[in-house]
């Protein structure tokens, strides 16, 4: 049987990083679209503006007319407007799950199995094509795990975005701001968005592809009694943190791959993959050389 494949892409090794850009410029679009609508609650408020008399100085106060029933209706339409844009739908068929997290899981499982089907004659024989593996059991159990998981981040981004821009928009109307200074300040947090959403797009596209081909190789094991370890492969970019580079080329179990993960700063930016080797019953690789050729990219 053939040597596992090493990705051609030194500083892109998941092969992500177009998709992780492109459901970026998606999110941007959509927050553009809810600051929009924000902005425009605001102009159709209603204001006075009345002068105080300061020592030295005359000030200005802005009375908005609100009551309970207009300050409800607000914080509703902002609920709606976020909703629709941002978290709308369910765990299969919300806009960034079907675009991005999905077809990221799909890939690193078609990358696994391509990877194995080299390796393992027995796993070659047990998963003659990628479309009976998509539509197995096991597969769509794991593909609708990953899915509500990561809808539930969505709803977190968007429950956190509406309580911060109605905060922010009826605070500076009750504090008599100028609406300009509530428009500057909704273009503030708006920002705030825009940075959450990036750091959810590029952890949550590329960490899809990664479980993808760790839970397949599991599965694998599961099954088949494959023995595989994973070889860590870091995006060896001018960015890339030295706890990452460090395990590049050296092989860990799909267990020890996982925890590591779930420490929350080593998954969040980290463009990182892990190659599945197998390994005989001391948990050495099978294709030897293999580590050699990952551990001399560090050379370059």
């Amino acid at each position: 049987m053939g040597e596992p494949i090493i990705p051609r892409s030194e500083t892109d090794p998941t092969g992500q990083q177009a998709r992780v850009q492109k459901a970026i410029k998606d999110f941007n679009r959509r927050i553009d679209a809810v600051q929009k609508g924000v902005l425009a609650i605001l102009k159709r408020i209603p204001y006075k503006v009345v002068t105080l008399n300061a020592v030295n100085a005359e000030q200005k106060t802005y009375i908005f007319e609100l009551d309970d029933f207009t300050l409800s209706n607000m914080d509703n339409e902002i609920a709606m407007l976020i909703g629709q844009l941002i978290d709308e739908g369910t765990p299969q068929t919300n806009w960034f799950m079907s675009s991005y997290i999905t077809p990221a899981y799909v890939q690193g499982t078609a990358l696994t199995m391509a990877n194995l089907t080299i390796q393992s004659e027995a796993y070659a024989v047990s998963r003659p094509h990628l479309d009976s593996l998509l539509t197995s059991a096991p597969y769509r159990r794991r593909l609708s795990l990953l899915q509500a998981r990561t809808f539930n981040e969505m709803k977190k981004i968007a429950d956190d975005m509406t309580g911060d821009l109605a905060s922010t928009l009826s605070r500076g109307m009750a504090s008599g701001l100028n609406p300009r200074k509530i428009a500057e300040n909704i273009e503030t947090r708006i920002g705030v968005s825009k940075s959450d959403a990036s750091r959810i797009a590029q952890t949550e596209v590329v960490g899809a592809m990664r479980t993808a081909r760790r839970e397949e190789a599991q599965q694998a094991q599961t099954d088949l009694g494959i023995k595989t370890k994973l070889m860590h492969l870091s995006a060896l970019k001018s960015t890339s943190r030295a706890s990452h580079i460090a395990r590049h080329g050296n092989l860990y179990t799909i267990q020890e791959t996982a925890t590591w993960y779930s420490i929350v700063p080593n998954m969040i930016y980290c463009y990182c993959t892990q190659v599945e080797v197998l390994v005989n019953d001391k948990g050495e690789p099978l294709s030897p050389s293999i580590i050699a050729r990952a551990k001399a990219k560090l050379d370059k």
